[in-house]
């Protein structure tokens, strides 16, 4: 197990920069159940985003229990990503901004505005990560 700094450039360039990639996050309910959903994100000051709508499982998860695990990795090979355990918050301070650069950041240019109205239609809270372990997933070797 490699843990990952997530405040170095090769980190902050991996989670912000070149192909976008999607933010897998996994909460459990008081009962034990499990959720996990594939989300769009952004990585801001040490903490990764997520805005979604209030009425999500994942919000009502992390209400009961604000502990969270997350992934955001590569799709081709050679694999790379980070696997994170963090505490969640809810909260609305910055909605529109935080909302609005996600979408920049996965929606082309000319969609932008149209997806951002689309998505402001529904009450929106934001879902704030705080890391506290991080590890690599420990990049395959392509097979020759």
């Amino acid at each position: 197990m490699v843990h990952v700094d997530l405040s170095t450039k090769k980190s902050i360039d991996f989670l912000t920069k070149g192909k976008v990639k999607l933010l897998r996050l996994a909460v459990v309910d008081k009962e034990g159940k499990p959720h996990v959903s594939a989300v769009w994100y952004l990585w801001k000051d040490g903490h990764f985003y997520i805005s979604t709508s209030e009425d999500r499982l994942k919000v009502r998860v992390v209400k009961e229990n604000p502990n969270v695990a997350l992934i955001v990795d590569t799709d081709v090979i050679p694999y790379k990503g980070v696997i994170v355990e963090g505490t969640a918050t809810l909260t609305k301070m910055d909605i529109k901004e935080i909302t609005m650069a996600i979408v920049k950041k996965y929606v082309p240019a000319k969609f932008v505005k149209s997806q951002y109205e689309d998505l402001m239609r529904y009450p929106r809270v934001l879902i704030k990560i705080k890391p506290k372990k991080s590890i690599d997933i420990m990049s395959y070797k392509v097979l020759k």
